[in-house]
């Protein structure tokens, strides 16, 4: 019987997230929000007064930026959850990520 005591203390000292780990994940969450919405207000400004674009051109062009990198995680979740497992996902990631870094043409 005393095992058994011993176990369950074991378990519950296991137990992690829930109420404890919430904070630090919207913490994070809405930074990035914030991070996000200014990075957005000064490249719109940048795509028109540097790169000439039209104020609807450069809108769409970070509209079609935010959306593609608010989807790639989900694609990269059906990947990694059908086919590949989560380490191999996590490896051509970032060999991509390494690729796109070293700027190869």
């Amino acid at each position: 019987m005393a095992g058994n005591g011993k176990v369950a203390e074991e378990k519950e000292e296991l137990k992690k997230g829930s109420l404890r780990t919430m904070p630090v994940v919207l913490a994070s969450e809405l930074s990035d929000r914030f991070a996000m919405a200014g990075f957005n207000a000064n490249k719109v400004l940048y795509m028109q007064n540097e790169l000439h674009l039209h104020l609807v051109q450069a809108t769409n062009t970070l509209n079609f930026f935010g959306s593609t990198a608010s989807l790639t995680p989900i694609v990269g979740a059906l990947i990694a959850d059908s086919f590949a497992g989560c380490f191999w996902t996590i490896a051509a990631g970032s060999f991509v990520y390494l690729l796109v870094r070293l700027d190869l043409r």
